[in-house]
């Protein structure tokens, strides 16, 4: 009896330290869950599947896979039920969790919100993990085999994991070492394995080398484990692979993808109602964030990936908004910047743009909270700050817009001169010269745009809705050198009320550095007369009136200068003037060399002076153009042709024969003309000194006689 306790006493050793393996492994993907739900979940699941099979041992196959079985459906409807919200009925609830557990457990945004349909996964491949290791450690005594169902899991739980979480060297020593205390105390072979009833006997041969052997591997395996670790280390040092990177996300429809069109059927039913709120404070409500423009459509940037009630990378999300649904439709989810937390909702977010979307769709009388964390302006410090550049969408202005477009984007510029008070003053001139009509039709790709700014109001022109004031102010910062992007949202009153479609509106955000997105309103007030642009535009174009050219004669009439005395003078005639102003024959040869001779100084003092203008006059966008056409110029009499047409990373290395340092020229050329207001002195004197270089080493190139006859 005293063998049978210790060969028991062996089994249940072996059997705890299998239990806390498939516990620690079904916890590792639970770090990335929010809240402790899901940990209590995988540990119960892991010490219920063990259990089970560790009493079921001796009992036939079939009837410990059966009753397993069944405890494994109690169990997974069970963690259903404590995480579901109660919306739905239980059947549909179970089916749509089951069907939807894989994808929406990839597509889960970090922190993964514990719902039904993302604690299946972990609570099913724990419980299976467990049965497994049950069944090939105790029932068949084979304890390495049994170590290896959690590891698998160990392992699917550091891939859903993936770069979301730091490392935790405590959990896997532990694991490592649970692992190899099963090993050190591992169980007898079947054939020796007694049964309850049964007599051990004293004298199995191979039992002392059994135990050295088991204890043997075990130091093996700490010493591998220590002796690896660094080799491990590099080897893991770079950041491992996001699964929800492979999974589709969710599409939108086509209203959402261009959102600005809803602004036209707004605008012709201004009292249709959209959804209730209720809100803490008056607050604009987002509908989508746009920032890529083709020339035809504004779209948003980046994807939607599915989250939990928990958005990643927000705050507490205390000012609050209850929602519900009337006729807004789409996919699109209105909230107040920046959301940190919805419930009652399933929702996917777009974390370059921070705007929501539901994969199923709003439908009339859905309801949800979403908490927010306010985006606060500082007036003060946008005033004085510079745009944000960081961002190249927001920068690229479209391909060929119209000339009006650049002839406004001129006037600006020409008024006034720091970022924000260029950003202000283009929202002035929109809400001066344009007036808002309801009736206006939908589009804002460049043609409808350049016949919203420059066709005259009695041709349908200088009219529309705020989609083509938003679009065009968009597009005409950009000209500017300002990052802008547009907004679809609603002008919402605090406390609750209905938000209808008049309240719904696209307006133009810029982005300074240091203070972040900042709301701009080119929108005319009401009852205000538009002023004609083209009445401003005009001062601008009108050149200035030459003063007239002092003639010398003290304001008297030139007429009667002729002298008839002098006419009927005899020593005054035609032959003496032409005799005094005759020019030997000589003198002409001997001029035409001089002047042949002096070509080339004459070349070289015109190369210079062009040189001079191009880098020293201006503004800086114009220093750093003239500092490209130098680079070109010089290459050109190097031998090299380039061309000041073709993109500047392409002339750049066009120019590569040549063996020149061009540096960050071609990054400065580029920023000059996309964004023109954001050059300045000092990088017009670093593509001065780079044009001068460079000019040197192509001279010292170029031959002898060449160099002294150009």
């Amino acid at each position: 009896m005293k063998k049978l306790s210790r060969y028991r006493l062996r089994v249940a050793a072996v059997a705890a330290c299998l239990t806390l393996m498939c516990a620690l492994a079904g916890t590792v993907a639970a770090r990335v869950y929010n809240g402790a739900l899901l940990y209590y979940l995988v540990i119960g699941a892991a010490f219920l599947a063990f259990t089970i099979g560790f009493l079921l041992r001796n009992k036939p196959t079939w009837l410990s896979a059966t009753i397993s079985f069944w405890s494994l459906a109690l169990g997974l409807v069970g963690s259903f039920l404590l995480t579901a919200d109660g919306t739905q009925p239980v059947p549909t609830m179970v089916l749509d969790a089951l069907v939807n557990a894989v994808p929406r457990t990839l597509t889960a945004l970090i922190p993964v919100e514990a719902t039904p349909d993302t604690v299946g996964v972990p609570v099913f491949l724990t419980w299976l993990a467990a049965t497994l290791a049950c069944e090939l450690a105790i029932r068949y005594g084979r304890t390495l085999l049994g170590c290896l169902p959690p590891t698998l899991l160990y392992a699917a739980g550091l891939y859903l994991v993936g770069p979301n979480a730091t490392p935790v060297i405590v959990l896997t020593l532990a694991y490592c070492l649970l692992a190899a205390a099963a090993l050190a105390v591992t169980s007898a072979p079947p054939e020796r394995r007694p049964e309850s009833d049964a007599a051990v006997d004293s004298a199995v041969p191979g039992r002392a080398a059994a135990l050295a052997g088991s204890i043997f591997g075990a130091v093996l395996l700490l010493v591998a484990v220590v002796a690896l670790a660094p080799v491990a280390a590099r080897l893991v040092s770079t950041s491992p692979g996001d699964p929800r990177e492979l999974v589709e996300p969710p599409q939108l429809t086509d209203i959402d993808l261009n959102p600005l069109v809803r602004i036209a059927e707004w605008a012709k039913y201004p009292d249709q109602e959209l959804f209730k709120a209720d809100i803490d404070a008056d607050a604009w409500m987002r509908l989508a964030v746009l920032t890529e423009y083709d020339g035809v459509t504004w779209q948003a940037s980046g994807d939607f990936r599915t989250a939990g009630s928990v958005l990643p990378s927000s705050g507490e999300g205390a000012f609050g908004a209850d929602i519900e649904i009337i006729e807004l439709g789409g996919k699109l989810v209105p909230a107040v910047a920046d959301p940190a937390t919805v419930t009652d909702l399933p929702i996917a977010v777009n974390l370059y743009t921070r705007a929501l979307l539901t994969p199923d769709g709003l439908a009339t009388g859905q309801k949800y909270h979403v908490g927010s964390d306010l985006v606060t302006v500082d007036p003060e410090a946008a005033t004085s700050a510079r745009p944000d550049l960081s961002d190249p969408l927001t920068i690229a202005p479209p391909l060929a817009p119209p000339e009006i477009m650049a002839t406004i984007a001129d006037y600006i510029r020409s008024e006034y001169d720091t970022p924000y008070e260029q950003a202000q003053g283009l929202a002035d001139f929109f809400g001066e010269h344009y007036a808002y009509d309801a009736e206006a039709p939908s589009g804002h790709d460049l043609p409808a745009l350049g016949f919203f700014l420059g066709n005259p109001a009695e041709a349908g022109g200088q009219r529309g809705t705020s989609e083509q004031f938003a679009a065009s102010y968009a597009i005409i910062a950009r000209l500017i050198g300002l990052p802008t992007r547009i907004v679809v949202g609603f002008e919402v009153p605090s406390g609750s009320s209905t938000v209808t479609a008049a309240q719904g509106q696209a307006w133009p955000e810029i982005s300074f550095d240091g203070v972040g997105w900042v709301r701009f309103d080119p929108m005319p007030g009401e009852g205000v007369a538009p002023i004609p642009p083209e009445d401003t535009l005009e001062d601008l174009e009108e050149e200035p009136t030459p003063e007239e050219a002092d003639d010398g004669s003290g304001g008297e009439n030139p007429e009667d200068f002729n002298d008839d005395s002098l006419e009927n003078d005899p020593d005054f005639t035609d032959e003496s003037s032409e005799a005094a102003s005759a020019v030997p024959t000589w003198a002409w040869w001997a001029a035409g060399p001089v002047l042949l001779a002096c070509v080339p100084f004459i070349l070289k003092a015109r190369r210079r002076m062009r040189r001079r203008r191009r880098l020293r006059q201006g503004g800086p966008a114009a220093r750093v153009a003239g500092a490209w056409a130098e680079t070109i110029n010089a290459a050109s009499r190097a031998g090299v042709k380039a061309t000041a047409q073709t993109n500047a990373e392409e002339t750049a290395a066009s120019l590569a024969p040549l063996e020149g340092d061009i540096g960050a020229l071609p990054r400065l050329v580029n920023q000059a003309a996309f964004a023109p207001g954001s050059v300045n002195s000092a990088d017009a004197d670093e593509a001065a000194r780079i044009a001068l270089a460079f000019c040197r080493h192509c001279d010292a190139r170029v031959r002898r006689w060449r160099r002294w006859l150009t």
